[in-house]
């Protein structure tokens, strides 16, 4: 599944008991659990619940870059962006947990509920309102 975030510029992020990064066009990616984030040849797994925000750094070499790619896997809730220029953040499920949350212009949203399924509302364009699917 499209996250619709292609395209767009990755702006800004937060750590708080969850990682919170912004992207222009009014997209927020909400990860709760572990993560992987490829940059260059550098690889992190990181933790909002267990590690200090400090530890999620390298997310501001980010900031500035275009997602060249977003999607979300229908089968198994993974969700993968990469970016312009060629580093990468991997969400897992979560068994026990939302994994993360993709919230979108419109009152769009995807989440990876607990065991992988996602949960998808998309906007109605004709009226702005939110409908479930």
């Amino acid at each position: 599944m499209n996250l619709g975030i292609t395209g767009e510029k990755f702006v800004s992020h937060k750590v708080e008991y969850s990682a919170v990064l912004h992207f222009s066009g009014d997209y927020v990616l909400r990860i709760e659990s572990a993560c992987t984030l490829r940059i260059n040849d550098h690889e992190y797994t990181l933790s909002p619940e267990k590690d200090r925000p400090k530890a999620f750094q390298p997310l501001a070499l980010l900031v500035g870059q275009k997602a060249a790619a977003s999607s979300a896997n229908d089968t198994t809730g993974e969700l993968t962006i990469k970016l312009a220029n060629g580093a990468s953040i991997h969400v897992e499920p979560d068994e026990g947990f939302e994994a993360w949350a993709v919230a979108g212009p419109n009152g769009m949203l995807v989440v990876s509920v607990p065991g992988g399924e996602l949960a998808v509302w998309r906007p109605d364009r004709s009226n702005s309102q939110v409908t479930g699917m």
